[in-house]
């Protein structure tokens, strides 16, 4: 599923880029890796990247837990 159409990427090429240890889990850095250091255009995309990010790091936290 494309995730933002302004510069095109998936959720597969977001969820790539949270798995990468050298990208941090900011959005501008996280939205960079995944455009090839592109700056968003209209940020409808912004939100959907936050929501993934938390995500990732509520999976990260809880592996951690265990």
């Amino acid at each position: 599923m494309y995730i933002c159409m302004c510069n095109p990427f998936t959720d597969k090429d977001l969820d790539k880029a949270l798995k990468d240890e050298g990208v941090s889990n900011k959005t501008s850095q996280v939205y960079k890796a995944c455009t090839g250091g592109e700056k968003p255009c209209c940020g409808t995309c912004i939100c959907e990247i936050n929501d993934r990010i938390e995500a990732h790091n509520s999976e990260a936290l809880l592996m951690a837990a265990e």
